[in-house]
């Protein structure tokens, strides 16, 4: 026996196109990597969805071996019982003409390169941080973030997740930079995703896969979209 849909092709249609109308508005210029979301913004109060695992910062040793320098290119890994590039893991710095912010596609040179853990007996620990610009001991939009190795105080290396006087996101921290050495402070909140196109698994819960943009999430309420929360992919 056949079954109908409760509506009908034109209504079906409608509603595909709304929601590519609103992923290709959520991608716009002012909302790429690296971006806070502000007043008004398209994406503002948006539902998030948490990862199924927490994701995990780690980067691919393409530099000098066992030590994390510059030439290493830094991943938000989405899944941490994969050592490896995986598809969709985030590129947190930029690998060649691949920019910080993507995601890693099935063919792009890095996929299946060792990743390496922050945080093990080996290598040094790392979080995401804020530099408390305003002075005010709270976190808010002014204050530019950073995966800040060896937490507590910018250091060469260090990773801007947000841009700061004219360094833009993605670049990493030199020894002669304004912000070298200057103090930070724990990030409140949480990695989570807007699900563009809306998948779920068997258990009703959302997948992250291609295009879905990555946010840390910031306040409360969690898994919204809120004022001050940052774009954490393109």
């Amino acid at each position: 026996m056949m079954r109908y849909l409760p509506f009908g092709r034109p209504v079906l249609l409608m509603l595909v196109l709304t929601l590519v109308a609103v992923s290709a508005s959520w991608a716009s210029d002012d909302m790429q990597y690296g971006s806070k979301v502000m007043w008004n913004d398209l994406d503002e109060s948006g539902a998030l969805s948490p990862f199924y695992m927490g994701p995990e910062f780690a980067f691919w040793d393409g530099g000098i071996v066992g030590v994390f320098d510059r030439d290493d290119v830094v991943y938000v890994n989405i899944d941490p019982s994969d050592d490896v590039v995986s598809e969709n893991d985030v590129r947190l710095t930029p690998f060649g003409e691949l920019p910080a912010g993507s995601q890693v596609a099935k063919a792009d040179n890095d996929i299946g390169k060792q990743l390496t853990k922050f945080g093990t007996s080996t290598t040094p620990r790392a979080e995401l941080r804020f530099l408390d610009a305003g002075g005010d001991r709270a976190y808010n939009l002014e204050d530019p973030i950073y995966l800040n190795v060896v937490p507590g105080e910018i250091n060469s290396n260090d990773v801007r997740i947000t841009s700061y006087k004219g360094f833009p996101a993605g670049s990493r921290v030199n020894d002669t930079d304004p912000d070298n050495g200057l103090k930070t402070s724990t990030l409140p909140g949480m990695l989570s995703f807007f699900n563009t196109n809306g998948n779920i698994n068997n258990g009703g819960y959302a997948i992250y896969d291609r295009g879905d943009i990555v946010y840390m999430d910031t306040q409360y309420p969690f898994y919204v979209v809120t004022i001050n929360d940052a774009r954490m992919s393109i």
